[in-house]
């Protein structure tokens, strides 16, 4: 007799996937964040090293990291660029199925300390532009950065997390790859108000304008050459003529529809 709305949640396991008509679950296509996350990433690199920092290599992370990936690929082939996406030794990550995907996984997604030994292993290694997909682990990526002496910025995550970024009289953060949560919650809501409430498992995706990143003025550093080509990007997303690599849909960040 109750109605509930699930963010980022399905109501049962994966594999075991059951819709409820009083369950109305929205989880969001991450690779398509993480896509914009690489483009931004490829694009804006001053060393040609880039690399995403993750939590546990659950399928939403996974999709991260894929789309990360992906993002990259697509700015080396598309813009005659060669961007290394760095993966430290010791951090790959082994998903649900147990697939070793590779990447910088510290295991957790409430460890600042090993996100800021990754964080600055990877700065040693000269990437100079980190996608940080940790949760609270992130944290300490951001604090490796802040103290970092040389020009590396990190791509936020799920939100804007442009004040997370303030250092001083400066910003740390590029922009942010988000799901627009708000928005959807409210169209639920207001489904329940107006009496056309279907239960279900729905993933948003940007034809819906559901994932993105940050391009409002002030709340981001990206280049206005970098933002043209991330915006003709975002409506070929939108369009299904882009569909970057995600954990279980077949293809890799290397083989990924749109390259």
């Amino acid at each position: 007799d109750k109605t509930f709305i699930l963010i980022d949640a399905e109501p049962t396991a994966i594999g075991e996937q059951t819709t409820f008509d009083n369950i109305y679950a929205m989880t969001f296509a991450e690779q398509e964040g993480g896509f914009f996350a690489g483009m931004a990433a490829a694009l804006e690199t001053k060393t040609n090293k880039v690399a995403v920092v993750n939590g546990i290599a659950y399928p939403s992370n996974v999709n991260y990291q894929f789309g990360f990936e992906s993002g990259v690929n697509y700015v080396n082939k598309v813009y005659g660029k060669n961007v290394e996406v760095v993966e430290l030794s010791g951090y790959a990550g082994t998903d649900v199925t147990g697939k070793n995907v590779g990447g910088n996984y510290a295991g957790d997604f409430g460890d600042e300390a090993t996100g800021k030994v990754i964080g600055n292993a990877l700065i040693k290694q000269g990437v100079d532009r980190i996608f940080v997909a940790a949760g609270g682990t992130g944290n300490g990526v951001f604090t490796a950065v802040k103290e970092a002496k040389s020009d590396v910025q990190v791509i936020g995550v799920d939100v804007d997390q442009f004040d997370e970024g303030a250092n001083g009289s400066k910003n740390i953060v590029l922009t942010s790859a988000v799901k627009f949560m708000a928005m959807n919650i409210e169209k639920a809501l207001n489904s329940v108000v107006d009496g056309s409430f279907k239960g279900g498992n729905v993933v948003l995706h940007a034809d819906t304008n559901s994932t993105g990143f940050i391009k409002e003025e002030g709340r981001h550093q990206l280049s206005e050459d970098t933002l043209n080509k991330m915006n003709e990007a975002y409506g070929l997303v939108k369009e299904g003529k882009i569909v970057p690599a995600s954990n279980f849909n077949d293809y890799t960040p290397e083989d990924f529809l749109g390259l």
